[in-house]
């Protein structure tokens, strides 16, 4: 899985600022543990990470904690989907059906 996600990674322009995981109510979702990866992957140029809050409310220090192991603190923002959101870039709708097709190739094709 890290593997997956480093190569992901490093195909994805390098000025990566922020990542938006799930919050705590998809905690089984593994997205802490790559959360994770991706700070390490990135290292200083991860300047926010910002929990998709959807209706919930914002992560508490235990929950951030327990969700995404060592990854600081100081790069979790509350933020509100609603208001707060700026467009800073957008993923090629190619680069995901490549990344799709070698990971399920049946998934873009009809049968």
């Amino acid at each position: 899985m890290k593997n997956l996600l480093t190569e992901s990674l490093a195909k994805l322009a390098s000025e990566t600022r922020a990542c938006v995981p799930p919050d705590q109510s998809r905690e089984h979702s593994r997205a802490g543990e790559l959360t994770g990866y991706a700070w390490k992957y990135y290292g200083d140029r991860l300047k926010a990470i910002l929990p998709a809050l959807g209706t919930h409310t914002a992560m508490r220090p235990d929950q951030i904690a327990h969700m995404f192991g060592g990854v600081p603190q100081n790069l979790f923002h509350v933020h509100n989907w609603r208001t707060d959101v700026e467009t800073v870039g957008v993923v090629p709708a190619e680069f995901i059906r490549e990344q799709s097709e070698a990971s399920w190739p049946m998934s873009g094709r009809r049968r």
